[in-house]
């Protein structure tokens, strides 16, 4: 009898704690996606003035690639020492305790900083050679400002790149709210600089606002951290364990993400070659299908990360194989039907936010048909994000990089084809068409143990998905004219109850065929839905 009970006990115990980790991950990830949502809509509102003030001009063009280059240093050294570092940092709490992990972690911010400042001399000095390799088709004059503006934002590494490594740390004590501050902070200075500074200093404004933004972001998080920091002490030592674990699991993530990050040098260099506002058109889309991206992937793969680096760290594969095809579902279930509406409202959604001042008709041209072909990468993009954590938990960072690679490799060769047939906009179509090709190599690459059997579940649920997608985009694809029609007549109130209203008619088809055709996907969704919403209501009662 008391072993029956001591069974049923633990039973007891075991279902507590498997609903408490999955309300955790709900919880953190509600509080992810609304700092997201916040950063999101002050970048939109920053997005909307400076289309307005520069549209698809020169200088539009010069800055996006003067921006090219730090951006590219910044992703390339913040996901890489995310990847190495929060393992190891999650590893050294759970074995030997903070005492030991700061320790070992004030050696690595001394080596790294050291190391992201040589990198930003580098920069500075070698800014005209490698706006010549980004951008080669550019003239004299636009080089000569892409230059100037390139010296002003590489500042912005330093700051920007110890703004993550914090971060991190604070993601491996569940904290996510005031690492996520940091971005709307960043958006509402950079909104400042596209009002104000613009007007007295041009395009370099924007430049300013950048390096700004940066600091500020590293800086609010400075006391959080600093309230956790237990015996830290601030030490060079590139022979320290800790430096050399961390940059063991990165090095081949930093060789990845050198080709994943390329691809955006990809697109600088041949849209450099073809008309004036090109680089300019691709971008504003871009800007577009990172608005579910970073609401949703970011937030939902944030969050995920260190729980899984955690599952991992613990011997748990069988519970991290399950939230791992759990947040596959219900990444598909929510993305996908995203990048459709998105592509199906594009143009009402892209006159409505951009259309006025300097971006004109032809910006419009440029921006509509990039839209269009890039919102497959959302979905794809979207899943292949999650399984990517889920690889570098288990410790796993070679295959990765090589999908990555490969990847790129794909994209270089149909680019050359589809810019033939639909100029700029060729670019986005094989961004999106090696984003889908690279998820298949996840699916064929992930770890055995973590496929375990459920594969055929999980595409079950995809093809429920996509059945159900189908039915509203066929919907939508009767109403979209006339929000087009009502876009290019009528008001702006009008404008903005058009969309809306396909909005919210896409939305209400979507879920009523979801009840019919994928009830289990609907079901999980509002169940981790309402898991959150619990959880956070509960919390704030608590703190009360």
């Amino acid at each position: 009898m008391s072993d029956g009970g001591g069974s049923g006990g633990e039973r007891k115990s075991v279902s507590r704690y498997e609903e408490s980790r999955t309300t955790g991950i709900v919880i953190s990830t509600v509080w992810v996606i609304g700092l997201s949502v916040m950063a999101k809509a002050l970048a939109l509102v920053k997005d909307i003035i400076v289309a307005e003030r520069f549209g698809t001009s020169s200088e539009m063009d010069s800055y996006l690639v003067a921006l090219t280059i730090p951006a590219l240093v910044i992703a390339w050294f913040r996901s890489p020492i995310r990847s190495g570092f929060v393992p190891l940092f999650t590893e050294r709490l759970e074995r030997y305790g903070e005492r030991r992990a700061w320790s070992d972690t004030g050696v690595f911010l001394a080596d790294f900083l050291l190391l992201i400042l040589v990198v930003t001399v580098i920069i500075l000095v070698l800014a005209p050679l490698l706006v010549s390799l980004v951008a080669p088709g550019f003239d004299e004059s636009r080089h000569a400002l892409a230059t100037s503006l390139t010296r002003v934002m590489a500042f912005s590494i330093l700051f920007s790149t110890m703004a993550g490594l914090f971060a991190n740390t604070l993601h491996c004590y569940r904290n996510f709210a005031v690492p996520g501050l940091g971005r709307p902070l960043n958006n509402v200075i950079m909104i400042l600089a596209a009002v104000f500074l613009t007007k007295t200093h041009g395009i370099h404004g924007l430049a300013y606002g950048i390096l700004l933004g940066s600091v500020v972001h590293a800086v609010v998080q400075l006391p959080s951290l600093l309230r956790r920091a237990k015996g830290v002490t601030l030490r060079i030592d590139f022979r320290h364990p800790m430096f050399l674990g961390v940059m063991r699991l990165a090095l081949p993530l930093f060789i990845g993400m050198a080709g994943a990050k390329l691809d955006d040098v990809v697109d600088r260099i041949f849209a450099s070659m073809l008309a004036e506002g090109s680089i300019s058109g691709l971008s504003y889309a871009l800007r577009l299908i990172e608005l579910p991206k970073e609401i949703l992937i970011v937030g939902f793969s944030t969050v995920l990360f260190p729980f899984f680096a955690t599952m991992a760290a613990r011997g748990r594969i069988d519970e991290l194989a399950d939230k791992l095809m759990a947040a596959m579902r219900i990444a598909f279930f929510i993305l996908l039907p995203a990048s459709i509406g998105m592509a199906m409202l594009g143009e009402p959604f892209v006159r409505l936010l951009f259309h006025r001042g300097a971006f004109d008709d032809e910006s419009m041209r440029f921006t509509v048909s990039a839209l269009l072909l890039y919102t497959p990468t959302i979905w794809a993009l979207g899943i292949s994000s999650i399984m990517t954590s889920a690889f570098i938990a288990m410790k796993d960072t070679k295959r990765p990089v090589i999908a990555g690679f490969l990847r790129l490799g794909m994209k270089v060769g149909l680019v050359f084809i589809f810019m033939r047939m639909f100029d700029s906009a060729g670019v986005a179509l094989s961004t999106s068409v090696s984003h889908i090709f690279k998820l298949g190599l996840f699916f064929i690459l992930l770890p055995k143990q973590l496929r375990g059997g459920r594969y055929p579940a999980l595409f079950r649920s995809f093809l429920a998905t996509a059945l159900t997608t189908a039915v509203m985009a066929v919907v939508l694809y009767f109403l979209s004219p006339t929000a087009i029609s009502v876009g290019l007549r009528g008001s702006l109130a009008w404008q903005i109850t058009a969309l809306v209203g396909m909005g919210a008619v896409g939305l209400g088809v979507y879920l009523s065929a979801a009840r019919l055709l994928a009830p289990n996907e609907l079901k999980e969704m509002l169940e981790a839905s309402s898991s959150g919403a619990r959880g956070v209501i509960a919390r704030i009662r608590g703190r009360k």
